[in-house]
C-alpha cells in the first residue's frame, strides 16, 4: 500500500510541474518553429535548445554530422556545421542502462509560402494552435518530452534508468543522425521515438522500400505507333502487376495486423509518387520512369520481397513479348518494419498512461517511415508516441493544438514513471 501511495504522491508532483509550465512549454513550441531548421540547416536551431537546456542544468553533448565518414557517403550537405545533441536531466550513471527519448529537429520545406495563412515559420499562436513548419513534425512533440524529462528531473536518481533526449538531424532524409547516437548510446533499454501520433501509442510501424522504374522501348511517329515501341504503355502493365500484388499483399497483411490498422486500407501502402515519358507529343515515348516505394511488413525479408517483384516484373515482360531492353528497378532507401510485443512493460506503461490521462488507452500503428526503424529492428523495445495530428504534418498551415502538447507531456512522464516501477 505504501508503494503505491509513495507512486501515486510522486505522479501528482510531476503532473503539477508540468501544468505550472505548460505556458513556458507553449512559448518553448512557438520559439522553435521561427527557427526555420529545413533538413540540412539544422544548426538554425541548435543554440536555441543548448540554451534550454542550460537554463534548466542538463548534462549535454552536441555530436557533429562531421564525425564519421558514412556521413559524406549519405550526401548529406553542411556536415561541418550540423550536430546532434544529446542530453540527460541528470549526468548519467556508470553502468545504468539508458531509455531514449528521439525527436528529429529537422523539418521538410515550407513549400510555396502563397498556400498559408501565416508565414510558414512564423510560430503565431492562435486559438488554442500554435502554426508553422514543425509545429507537428515535431517541434511539438520535442517539447512535451524535454518539459516531462525536466519535470522527473528530481527524481531522476531514484529511477531504474537514466533518461537520454536525442535531438537528431536529417531524419526527414537519410536518417543518418539518428545511425550516429548508437555511438553515444549504443544499447538503450527502450526507446521513445517522438512523432506525432494523435496521443495513441504505436508499438508497431511498417516499413518501406523506394526504388525507380525504367522502360526502355523504340520511338516512332504516332502516325504509325505500330513501327515503335511504346514504353509508357508497358510501364502501365507494369504498374498495373505492381498494383495488383500491392492489393493482395495489403489484404494479407491488413488481417495479420488488424489490432493496429484495422481502421485503413492497407498496412503496406504501394504508391508512384513520380512519372515520366518520351520527349514530344507527336512520338512512341521511348523510354518511361515511375518511382516510388513499397509498404514493407514487421520482420519481412526485404531481400525475398526485391527478389519477387524483380520476378514479377520479368514476368510483364515475357507475357507482354517487350522484346526491348528488359524492364530495370533501381533499388533505394529502405526501413524495415518493427514491432513490440502487446504486452510488453514499455506498452503497457504507455497504454496506462494515456487511459489516466483521456480515459481509454489508444494503440495505432504507423505506415510512415520514421526512426523507430532504427531501434526496433535491432530488438531494442520501442514505440512512437507524441503529441499532434500526422496528417498536418508536411502541409501548409501545418499547426499543433497547445492542449495536446501539455497532455503528450503529461503521458510521457506518467509513462515513464509507470516503466520505472514496472521495473522495481
Amino acid at each position: 500500500m505504501s508503494a503505491t501511495i509513495e507512486t501515486d504522491s510522486r505522479r501528482e508532483q510531476v503532473q503539477d510541474r508540468i501544468t505550472r509550465g505548460r505556458e513556458q512549454m507553449l512559448e518553448f513550441v512557438s520559439e522553435a518553429v521561427q527557427h526555420a531548421s529545413v533538413s540540412g540547416e539544422e544548426d538554425r536551431i541548435h543554440d536555441f535548445l543548448i540554451a534550454w537546456l542550460d537554463r534548466h542544468g542538463w548534462t549535454h553533448e552536441s555530436q557533429p554530422l562531421s564525425e564519421l565518414a558514412a556521413y559524406h557517403r549519405a550526401n548529406e550537405p553542411n556536415v561541418d556545421r550540423r550536430a546532434n545533441i544529446i542530453a540527460w536531466p541528470r549526468p548519467p550513471r556508470e553502468g545504468m542502462p539508458s531509455v531514449v527519448l528521439n525527436g528529429h529537429i529537422d523539418v521538410v520545406p515550407a513549400g510555396d509560402h502563397a498556400a498559408w495563412t501565416d508565414a510558414p515559420f512564423s510560430g503565431v499562436r492562435r486559438d488554442g494552435r500554435i502554426y508553422g513548419r514543425g509545429a507537428v513534425d515535431t517541434k511539438g512533440p520535442i517539447a512535451a518530452a524535454l518539459y516531462a524529462v525536466d519535470a522527473l528531473s528530481e527524481l531522476a536518481d531514484s529511477l531504474p534508468f537514466d533518461l537520454a533526449v536525442q535531438l537528431v538531424c536529417a531524419e526527414e532524409t537519410t536518417g543518418v543522425g539518428t545511425r550516429a547516437v548508437f555511438s553515444r548510446v549504443p544499447e538503450p533499454l527502450a526507446a521513445i521515438v517522438l512523432e506525432p501520433t494523435n496521443g495513441a501509442v504505436a508499438p508497431i510501424g511498417t516499413g518501406l522500400l523506394f526504388f525507380e522504374l525504367e522502360v526502355e522501348g523504340r520511338s516512332a511517329h504516332t502516325s504509325a505507333p505500330w513501327r515503335g515501341a511504346d514504353a509508357f504503355l508497358h510501364l502501365m502493365r507494369v504498374h498495373e502487376a505492381m498494383t495488383g500484388l500491392a492489393d493482395e499483399r495489403g489484404a494479407r497483411f491488413g488481417e495479420q495486423y488488424r489490432t493496429y490498422f484495422g481502421d485503413i486500407p492497407t498496412p503496406v501502402p504501394f504508391v508512384v509518387g513520380t512519372v515520366s515519358a518520351g520527349t514530344w507529343r507527336a512520338a512512341v515515348p521511348d523510354s518511361a520512369r515511375m518511382a516510388g516505394r513499397w509498404g514493407t511488413a514487421p520482420g519481412e525479408d526485404l531481400g525475398a520481397l526485391r527478389d519477387d517483384l524483380e520476378a514479377l516484373i520479368a514476368r510483364v515482360d515475357g507475357d507482354a513479348s517487350w522484346g526491348q531492353h528488359p524492364t530495370r528497378i533501381h533499388w533505394q532507401h529502405a526501413l524495415p518494419g518493427w514491432e513490440t510485443t502487446a504486452g510488453h512493460p514499455l506498452v503497457a506503461a504507455a497504454e496506462r498512461a494515456i487511459a489516466r490521462a483521456t480515459g481509454s488507452p489508444k494503440v495505432t500503428g504507423l505506415t510512415a517511415g520514421t526512426d523507430a526503424a532504427q531501434y526496433g529492428p535491432k530488438g531494442i523495445p520501442t514505440i512512437i508516441y507524441g503529441p499532434g495530428d500526422t496528417a498536418l504534418a508536411h502541409s501548409p498551415d501545418e499547426f499543433i493544438d497547445e492542449d495536446a502538447v501539455e497532455l503528450g507531456s503529461r503521458v510521457i512522464a506518467d509513462m515513464l514513471l509507470d516503466f520505472a516501477g514496472s521495473m522495481q
